[in-house]
């Protein structure tokens, strides 16, 4: 289990725990709400802290809890005011615990993807196959009439002897014994080039 998901789990069972509180039910104005907030914040941040173990992020959503109770202002009635500062900053501690683990997966799952080696070939390796095919081009095109046009049908086109010798009108062994001399002159070629490298 990860630092993440612990301290979320925690946070989570914090959260749950039953928090009691003295109080009546009110309706909160600004000024009650500022004093709720300056009497809590340390306890609130001690808590927090315990949560996101960090007392910057912990203030942080100190603050942020308040800006939650503000946007309640006058209109919500509230009966345990200590109880729902707990509840707002236990659910954003909460919100945040998850955002960073859900931000820490997805680092891990970049991480992963950045080390799965690429099926691309290297510069290098595409340049010295370019070359490559560049000189096989250039020792086809060297290579006599009848023969190129035996090899590049059976090769590039991939008729069959049969088709290749009806189209040229020869035989198929006469196709055999065009396609044997291309070849050969190609592996020449090939080992030409070998040699080079």
């Amino acid at each position: 289990m990860t630092t993440h998901s612990t301290n979320l789990s925690r946070a989570e069972l914090v959260a749950a725990h039953d928090l009691s509180d003295v109080g009546t039910a009110l309706r909160l104005t600004y000024t009650q709400i500022a004093s709720l907030f300056h009497q809590y914040r340390e306890e609130l941040t001690r808590r927090l802290v315990g949560m996101v173990k960090s007392r910057e992020t912990a203030a942080d959503l100190v603050q942020d809890t308040y800006v939650r109770l503000l946007r309640l202002g006058e209109e919500q009635v509230v009966e345990q005011p200590r109880a729902l500062l707990h509840r707002i900053a236990a659910n954003l501690a909460i919100d945040h615990l998850r955002k960073e683990k859900s931000s820490a997966q997805a680092f891990d799952g970049m991480d992963a993807a950045l080390t799965v080696p690429s099926q691309a070939p290297s510069p290098e390796r595409e340049l010295l196959a370019k070359q490559r095919l560049r000189l096989c081009l250039q020792a086809i095109e060297q290579l006599p009439p009848r023969s190129r046009e035996a090899f590049v049908l059976c090769r590039v086109y991939g008729h069959s002897y049969q088709e290749i010798a009806l189209r040229m009108n020869i035989s198929e062994s006469g196709v055999e014994k065009l396609l044997m001399r291309a070849l050969n002159q190609s592996c020449e070629a090939l080992e030409a080039i070998d040699k080079a490298e």
